[in-house]
C-alpha cells in the first residue's frame, strides 16, 4: 500500500520522538560506516546536510570528514539550495528552518561535488525518501546533479511504499545503523 506522504512526516516525527534517547549511539554506527564507505573515501568534495537534533547526527560526521575531504553544506535562498564550502563547524550559524548554515561566500559549483549525505524523514526500498516538504534535495538534483547520493537514516523510519511523484529522486543507497 503506498503512503501518503502527509502521513508518513506526521507518523515519523511521532516515532522519532518515542525514540530520540536511542538516536547518540545509532547516529555513531551510522558515522562509522559512512567514514568507511569507499564512496566517501573516494570523494574529493563531500556535501552534507547540518542535522537537526531528532536527525542521525551529522555534527560529530563533519568534524571528522572535513580532517581528510573537502566538505561543503546548504544554505537555502528562496526556494533554491546551494553548497557552500566550510573548514569546521564554527563556518555555521542558524538560518533558514533553525538549520545551521555557512557563512562563508564559498559556493560550490554541482557537478564539484561527488557524493551527497542527504537527510530523510523516511525511505521506503526502491529509495525513495521523504523530506520536510519543500522539495529542496529533488529540486537540487534535478539541476543536474551527477554525483552520488548517499541517505542517512534510522532503521525504524523504513516505510513499505512511498507515493512518489515525477519531481521525486530516488537515492543511490541508505545507510542506517543496521548498515543497508
Amino acid at each position: 500500500m503506498l503512503l501518503d506522504k502527509g502521513y508518513i512526516r506526521q507518523m515519523m516525527k511521532a516515532k522519532r520522538l518515542q525514540q530520540m534517547e536511542t538516536f547518540s549511539p545509532l547516529s555513531s554506527r551510522i558515522s562509522q560506516t559512512v567514514l568507511k564507505h569507499p564512496k566517501i573515501q573516494q570523494a574529493a568534495m563531500i556535501g552534507c546536510y547540518v542535522s537537526l537534533n531528532e536527525e542521525v547526527d551529522t555534527h560529530q560526521l563533519i568534524k571528522k570528514l572535513l580532517k581528510n575531504h573537502r566538505v561543503c553544506v546548504p544554505k537555502v535562498h528562496g526556494n533554491t539550495m546551494d553548497f557552500y564550502e566550510i573548514y569546521s563547524l564554527t563556518d555555521l550559524t542558524e538560518g533558514y528552518f533553525h538549520v545551521l548554515e555557512p557563512t562563508t561566500n564559498l559556493l560550490v559549483d554541482i557537478n564539484d561535488i561527488d557524493i551527497m549525505i542527504v537527510p530523510m524523514l523516511a525511505y521506503d526500498a526502491q529509495f525513495y525518501r521523504v523530506g520536510y516538504g519543500k522539495g529542496y534535495y529533488d529540486r537540487y538534483f534535478a539541476n543536474g546533479y551527477q554525483g552520488y547520493k548517499l541517505g542517512l537514516a534510522y532503521s525504524f523510519q523504513y516505510v513499505d511504499a512511498i507515493n512518489h511523484d515525477q519531481y521525486d529522486i530516488p537515492i543511490d543507497e541508505i545507510i542506517t545503523e543496521k548498515a543497508l
